[in-house]
């Protein structure tokens, strides 16, 4: 009986380090903690960061809210239930001014691997948008 007993707990024990070294290490994830900074008004940069963000493909507005700031974006192409941090970005759009704003992602969502690809998005739609009316681009700051 116990060496029965014993020898499962080896066997368990065998496994657990076969398993355990056999994992990789993680990537690194990356981290867009940079926010977007615009001399223009608020309701103009909330609703371009919105048209921006609507056209992104992969992607669909879930939830808006201009008095808050937040635009919350929701993945329509995920694998599986662990790619669950992947499903929704949050952004916010703050006035830092009477023409000057700010888009950034909140902190829960700076993580995701389209972060990059989604400020980049925002910024070139405000860019285009900025040569058509003659104004100034647009300042990263890294927070």
């Amino acid at each position: 009986m116990y060496q029965k007993l014993i020898l499962a707990t080896a066997v368990l024990v065998v496994f657990g380090v076969i398993g355990c070294s056999s994992l990789r290490e993680g990537k690194d994830v990356p981290h867009y903690d940079q926010e977007l900074i615009y001399e223009q008004p608020y309701d103009y940069t909330f609703l371009r960061t919105l048209e921006a963000l609507n056209t992104v493909t992969g992607w669909t507005v879930e939830e808006t809210d201009a008095r808050k700031g937040l635009i919350v974006i929701r993945n329509t192409q995920y694998g599986n239930l662990f790619d669950k941090d992947k499903w929704v970005a949050r952004f916010t759009v703050r006035s830092l001014a009477r023409r000057k704003t700010s888009v950034a992602l909140e902190p829960d969502s700076q993580s995701l691997e389209q972060g990059g690809t989604l400020l980049k998005r925002i910024d070139d739609v405000m860019k285009a948008t900025a040569n058509l009316r003659g104004e100034k681009q647009a300042q990263f700051v890294s927070s």
